[in-house]
């Protein structure tokens, strides 16, 4: 899907920029909102909000047009954790006291 797209490479392209989502909105004249739902997807730039992006990030709009190299690379969500931190600690779960006793 195309908003996919553009979401994973403009969070990648703000990303490289060493921006925050805010600081990418000042910039750009956008709210921060405004820019999560770019980057989630949930909403498709206007051809004006594309170039006052490619402005911001001190881009050509050809730069959207790439494949986001992060998105294939880790998924959504929380990192994994480490192998080697599941394995200095065991799972165990909590005792429950009885309360009856």
């Amino acid at each position: 899907m195309l908003s996919e797209r553009f979401a994973g490479r403009l969070r990648e392209l703000r990303e490289q920029a060493g921006l925050t989502q805010e600081q990418l909105a000042d910039k750009a004249g956008l709210t921060k909102w405004g820019i999560t739902d770019l980057e989630r997807g949930r909403r498709s730039p206007t051809w004006e909000t594309v170039l006052v992006l490619c402005q911001a990030l001190g881009v050509e709009c050809t730069a959207f047009t790439q494949e986001p190299e992060m998105a294939s690379k880790r998924g959504r969500g929380r990192p994994r954790k480490s192998a080697g931190a599941s394995m200095d600690k065991p799972h165990t779960t909590p005792k429950r006291r009885d309360k009856a006793k």
